[in-house]
């Protein structure tokens, strides 16, 4: 960001350090700037307890040394006290919390870390040389600036064609983990491009969640259902299709957040993200309905699939790394994140199939325990390039971890006028277990962090 042109200091007759002492008009700007923080980090996939931490590390190198936080759900409420006694609070709220957008949430972070830093440091370097601290008028319009321009950060969005693109690569990768023929695998990537366009078509009408998913995935059901039609694919290929396309719907990074807020005791924001995913889940039950129903009518053949294709470890090593690669493009990622995000896909499916094949752990255990992996992993690897750590842990997710075979049995039973249920429940356990281990993992990477720093 390019700081607005501030007055010289040495003008101003009221120039002293922030430590001094603030006056309400230094607290509301510094609240200011840190409320469009704090908006813009929840809109960008971070979870509430991630954004106290980090907003109340911007408070103190501000000078916010007495300053309250409290995030609930969307909402946001700042209060700062004054060196006299006096208080100066800010609510608001996040426009949503099952946003996710790498490129933006990083460059939240690097912003904060440059205001801050030129807020705070700024004044012990001129004092150094000698020269005249900044005037409180300056450091305001360096706020006020600051504020702006996360305004105009989080006014931005990933294209919808990049989100289509990278989440047609992405279910092209999971298909092929799932198994099946190449028809399968390639159906499931244009399934996965006709729900992402009819999604992005009905954006502009701005529907609840829950309309929204039923005509996403009512719409991948009947063209899947047409693929079968016209003889592109046999009905168990297009269930492989459907169900990656499905598991795609669900917001599993508000299933890791619900889990990471309930662990920090932020009940209420955990019921939101909780209520978000079961909306999307009934959303999809709705398509599923329309689905079957359209298969009934067309006489469509039941499936049948005596074994599932097996396919070579290596290879899911691959393919879970370039899910995951896939995956931060969809989400907003660069270039920058493409090795972070292929070693998470890489070492969390090389963790997974390592207790699935070598140990025997069934793949509730073998992913949640994966997933711990992934929850250090993402922790370390966030400290060192600034990404925020749940849009990393999703990379892992997505790349090598989505119970895809569950469902896709569920969805043949389905179809095949049986009950998948069972597989249904066995996925949700799976998710559930994926979004516990990914918390314990960054709790984890935290007491490894405080004991560091212990010795």
């Amino acid at each position: 960001m390019e700081p607005a042109a501030r007055p010289d200091p040495a003008s101003d007759a009221e120039a002293h350090a922030v430590s001094d002492g603030l006056t309400a008009a230094d607290a509301r700007a510094r609240l200011d700037f840190l409320a469009e923080l704090g908006y813009g980090f929840l809109e960008s996939g971070q979870t509430g307890g991630q954004t106290e931490r980090e907003l109340r590390a911007c408070g103190r190198s501000l000078g916010l040394s007495r300053m309250e936080f409290n995030s609930t759900g969307r909402l946001v409420l700042l209060e700062a006290a004054l060196p006299d006694g006096g208080s100066v609070s800010l609510s608001g709220a996040a426009r949503a919390l099952d946003l996710i957008d790498c490129t933006r949430a990083k460059a939240l972070s690097d912003l904060a870390a440059e205001v801050t830093g030129e807020v705070a440091s700024g004044d012990a370097g001129r004092s150094a040389a000698r020269e005249p601290r900044p005037s409180r008028t300056a450091q305001r319009a360096l706020l006020e600036a600051a504020s702006a321009e996360v305004r105009r950060l989080r006014d931005t969005a990933t294209p919808w064609w990049a989100v289509a693109l990278g989440m047609t690569m992405l279910a092209f990768c999971i298909s092929m983990q799932v198994g099946v023929t190449w028809r399968a695998w390639v159906s499931a990537a244009v399934v996965q491009l006709v729900s992402s366009m009819v999604g992005a078509g009905i954006a502009r009408a701005r529907p609840p969640r829950l309309f929204a998913v039923a005509v996403q995935s009512s719409a991948a059901g009947a063209f899947a259902t047409l693929l079968v039609q016209l003889g592109f694919v046999d009905p168990v290929g297009a269930a492989a299709a459907i169900a990656v396309n499905w598991l795609l719907l669900l917001p599993l990074p508000q299933m890791i957040g619900a889990v990471a807020d309930a662990i920090e005791a932020d009940f209420l924001s955990a019921l939101t993200r909780v209520a978000s995913v079961g909306m999307a889940a009934l959303g999809i039950f709705i398509g599923g309905a329309v689905t079957f129903t359209l298969g009934e009518l067309l006489g469509m053949e039941h499936p049948r699939l005596d074994s599932l294709p097996s396919f070579p470890w290596y290879l899911v090593l691959v393919f879970s790394a370039l899910g995951a690669v896939a995956n931060a493009f969809a989400n907003g990622g660069r270039l920058p994140l493409v090795l972070p995000a292929a070693a998470l896909g890489l070492l969390t499916a090389a963790g997974s199939q390592v207790l699935l094949h070598a140990v025997g752990l069934p793949a509730l255990w073998a992913s949640s325990i994966a997933a711990v992996l992934l929850g250090v992993l993402s922790s370390a690897i966030s400290t060192h390039t600034g990404y925020p750590q749940p849009v990393l842990a999703l990379m892992g997710v997505t790349g090598a971890l989505l119970p895809g075979i569950p469902v896709f049995f569920g969805i043949l039973q389905e179809m095949g006028e049986g009950s998948g249920l069972s597989y249904f429940g066995e996925a949700a356990a799976i998710c559930l277990g994926i979004g516990t281990g990914a918390a314990l993992g960054v709790y984890l990477a935290s007491l490894f962090r405080l004991t560091g720093r212990a010795r």
